[in-house]
């Protein structure tokens, strides 16, 4: 028995160090690691550098092409040659072989300002690229932030139900005591067990969601699913926004609103080079070729020629069925629209600030009361157990108060985790989460 109990103590002492051990993970340790690993920044990040690399003035077209070109060409040929001198030759199967080599370089001079406008709107789809970055950032840590705070909810939940496990604990030794000496039947002692078995149970419950909320944080912070971790045990909330100032301001600093002024500066660039395709282009071409054919036909038994080659050549378009006209007129409209979905996205922005900010205030006005709930509910608490241990309530009225301080508690954790979810909101619609 001696040994049995040693070997509980180590087990217990070995499980506590364990516990104790595990990382503690504040919310700005989520938020760096997010930032570093999570898989959609990190394909964000990535695409944002893919904008970067095709914004040069090669993929704009303003840049030289060059090329080296080689071939050799082996056939049998059948010769039939007639000359002024009456002479004629006819073979059959003559081997003849053409080699050819050369260096050429073509490079566009003029395209109606095509290449500037496209190289322009390279450039501006990069930014558009840093903006997404940018906002995909900000979403995920507010993702990141909100489960978080999930896991300090589901702790403080678990919290709850132990301080109601204790009112069961000290229900079930009054409840025995008067049964004992008779100032009571069986019935409060077993409601008490009954409530205490349940709360046993709905702990077990809660500390299975709070190690799925566990796991919805690691996974958003690109970890294996079962990293096991602490979180710092608060939910501050301390965020003092100004409505009015948020919406002076919001427009200018939205990333998503930034976008969509780019987008407008994309589509009239489009435009541009669509008109370009309206007036002449001129390439400039030089070279530098060799060319040898030896046959054993005729009177030659080789011909070479190389040397270098310049010119200019122009495109002037006539007419193309009406496509360039076509082309226009769609991109008009495209511009009319990108300008129609700003608005649209402005007045959105808007209305998500408000409607924010009016849940921030709401939930931190709920929170300070359900406060006060709280303490009132545990005074009943007190008040309740004190009457049933002088016999001047019954178990009933005990177990009401016991349920309304229960329900208190989850109440004020629900409003401090609301509140911060929409100061979470409210701080992402303002890029304040994290700083650029």
């Amino acid at each position: 028995m001696k040994k049995h109990n040693f070997l509980v103590a180590i087990s217990v002492f070995i499980c506590s160090f364990s516990a104790t051990a595990q990382e503690l993970l504040t919310p700005e340790q989520a938020v760096t690691m997010a930032v570093a690993a999570n898989y959609d920044i990190v394909i964000a990040r990535n695409e944002s550098e893919i904008a970067s690399i095709y914004n040069n003035k090669a993929t704009a077209g303003m840049l030289p092409t060059i090329n080296v070109t080689t071939g050799d060409v082996f056939n049998l040929t059948n010769i039939n040659q007639k000359f002024t001198t009456g002479q004629e030759v006819k073979r059959n199967w003559v081997p003849v072989n053409s080699f050819n080599a050369g260096v050429n370089m073509q490079w566009t001079i003029f395209d109606g300002m095509r290449m500037f406008a496209t190289k322009e709107r390279l450039a501006t789809l990069e930014a558009v690229s840093l903006l997404q970055l940018k906002d995909k950032i900000q979403t995920t840590v507010a993702q990141v932030l909100s489960a978080y705070y999930e896991i300090v909810r589901q702790k403080q939940y678990i919290k709850a139900l132990q301080e109601s496990v204790k009112i069961s604990e000290e229900r079930m030794t009054l409840a025995q005591k008067k049964f004992e000496v008779g100032y009571s039947d069986k019935t409060p002692l077993l409601q008490a067990k009954v409530d205490h078995a349940q709360q046993q149970i709905s702990i077990v419950q809660q500390q299975t969601i709070l190690q799925n909320a566990k796991t919805a944080l690691n996974q958003l912070l690109s970890r294996e699913p079962q990293t096991e971790f602490e979180v710092i045990d608060e939910i501050a909330v301390d965020y003092t926004p100004d409505l009015q100032q948020m919406l002076d301001t919001v427009k200018n600093i939205n990333f998503s609103v930034l976008s969509a002024q780019k987008n407008i500066d994309i589509a009239r660039l489009q435009h541009k080079e669509i008109n370009a395709k309206r007036l002449p282009s001129i390439q400039f071409t030089s070279g530098y070729n060799f060319t040898q054919n030896n046959s054993k036909a005729g009177l030659q038994l080789f011909n070479r020629s190389y040397g270098p080659t310049f010119g200019l050549n122009a495109v002037i378009p006539v007419f193309n069925g009406g496509m360039v006209k076509k082309e226009l007129e769609a991109s008009a409209v495209a511009i009319a629209n990108s300008e129609v979905q700003l608005e649209k996205l402005k007045k959105e922005v808007d209305t998500r600030v408000v409607t924010a900010y009016r849940n921030y205030e709401y939930a931190r006005k709920v929170w300070l009361l359900y406060e006060e709930n709280v303490l009132l509910a545990q005074e009943n608490v007190t008040i309740s157990l004190d009457r049933f241990r002088l016999n001047q309530s019954n178990s009933l009225e005990i177990k009401q108060a016991q349920s309304s301080y229960e329900q208190a508690l989850y109440d004020v954790i629900l409003a401090r985790y609301n509140a911060k979810l929409a100061e979470i909101e409210l701080k992402r619609m303002n890029n304040a989460l994290i700083a650029e």
